[in-house]
């Protein structure tokens, strides 16, 4: 018995946002289990988000390919500006600045309606990590390090979540939709980098 195939727009994946989200959403099965379990979490997210952001920035600081990104000024940051590895660390203005920005994602990510809206804001997201065009800021992060910190992340929120107290079935189905749900943005920062589609 043959199973059904599903058409997908070739053009419309590098052309229709909402379309290229629904898909790569169906690929991966993320669906509105994965986003109850996901909101079901923010009493676990909520109190680690700080913990989670300290961490991000620790393994970023711990190269220095990752962490000259931040010697350049941040698009909407205006106070001062380490330009230095030496002089930039953790608790730098323009790090601090940076630091409230991912706990506002983090928090968005288990409260936001997931709608078209909260599709143009992971957009948004991977886009402000390029040099496109009209950009403000000079800072363009290369994506094979986007790509990693994702995986990182990923790990962060497993760990936590595995140590949660859950009942096993609720702690695998909700680091299952985190794992999902990551992929998913960081194919709206792929997006934004390969150059599929161009053809």
């Amino acid at each position: 018995m043959t199973s059904e195939i599903t058409h997908i727009d070739r053009e419309r994946l590098y052309t229709d946002l909402q379309y290229r989200f629904n898909y790569v959403a169906q690929f991966v099965e993320f669906g509105e289990e994965d986003i109850k379990a996901i909101k079901n979490s923010a009493p676990i997210i909520a109190p680690l988000v700080e913990k989670v952001v300290e961490l991000v920035y620790e393994k970023l600081f711990s190269f220095d390919i990752t962490k000259q990104v931040f010697l350049a000024r941040n698009e909407g940051f205006t106070g001062k500006v380490d330009n230095t590895l030496e002089s930039l660390q953790t608790n730098s203005e323009q790090i601090k600045f940076r630091k409230d920005f991912l706990k506002k994602y983090l928090v968005k990510l288990v409260t936001a309606e997931y709608d078209e809206r909260f599709v143009n804001y992971l957009n948004y997201v991977g886009k402000i990590h390029t040099s496109f065009p009209g950009k403000a800021s000079r800072i363009n992060v290369e994506y094979i390090h986007c790509n990693a910190l994702f995986s990182y992340v990923n790990t962060i929120l497993i760990d936590a979540i595995s140590k949660a107290g859950l009942e096993n079935d609720v702690a695998t189905k909700t680091t299952i939709a985190f794992t999902k749900l990551l992929w998913i943005q960081n194919d709206l920062f792929a997006r934004h980098y390969v150059v599929d589609g161009a053809n």
